[in-house]
């Protein structure tokens, strides 16, 4: 008895089955036709799209809420910002916002390395000192943590930018508040460190540039210090072009 060798929809099996069995799985698996060049298959694959490498130098503003943007909206906040008015002046950089409301010199001191060095960051601008002020903190001790993270920052060879608060009141020789003062232009001198002598400038004791509380700047505030930082920044940054 003879048996009909048809498989499904009689399909008939031969013995080249195996054969183009194998070939469509090479092909599915993205090897070429056999029929087709090598070159010519390579050649037939969509092109690579270039790898195009992030904004350099990275500027990490390791602050408080000066820095952090308290009660405003992400893009007022003052780092991006000064990248915003940077990108204007077809200067591209990468800014990392490292302001935390409410941190001290010594918070500043803990988180370096995760907020700063982790950020494979080439320049920090460090504005801290505000809290520390406000809460009666020994201006030694705020001097010392300053110095710690100045330090660090040298040791990863990371170039560090010296934001000066500037107290609120008024200066009386041997006062704390001149104490206070002094840290940053000796800081400054003692690391040789780019000096930016006033965040507040043109936005304290201004009503309309400030919110209700009458410490934190107003988006239209912010616009007014990271205008005059962005322009403090740029021959900093062009060392790195």
């Amino acid at each position: 008895m003879s048996v009909d060798k048809t498989g499904i929809q009689g399909t008939r099996w031969t013995g080249s089955v195996p054969i183009l069995i194998g070939a469509a799985i090479l092909v599915a698996c993205g090897a070429p036709s056999p029929d087709v060049p090598a070159e010519r298959a390579s050649q037939s694959q969509e092109p690579t799209a270039p790898v195009i490498p992030a904004p350099r130098p990275i500027i990490v503003f390791l602050g408080d809420s000066l820095t952090a943007g308290f009660g405003l909206a992400a893009e007022d906040a003052l780092p991006e910002q000064v990248a915003s008015i940077l990108k204007t002046e077809s200067i591209e950089v990468r800014v990392v916002n490292a302001g935390v409301s409410g941190d001290t010199t010594a918070n500043g001191l803990a988180r370096f390395d995760w907020s700063v060095t982790a950020a494979d960051a080439d320049l920090v601008v460090v504005a801290l000192g505000a809290n520390d002020y406000l809460m009666g903190i020994d201006p030694e001790r705020v001097k010392q943590n300053l110095s710690e993270i100045i330090q660090k920052a040298k040791d990863n060879n990371i170039e560090c930018i010296l934001v000066d608060l500037q107290p609120r009141s008024t200066l009386e020789e041997g006062s704390r508040d001149a104490a206070f003062a002094a840290i940053y232009p000796d800081l400054a001198a003692k690391f040789d460190l780019k000096y930016y002598s006033s965040l507040m400038s043109g936005v304290e004791n201004q009503p309309d540039l400030l919110q209700s509380d009458g410490l934190h700047p107003t988006a239209q505030g912010v616009r007014v210090m990271a205008e005059n930082l962005a322009q403090f920044l740029v021959p900093i940054i062009e060392t790195y072009e």
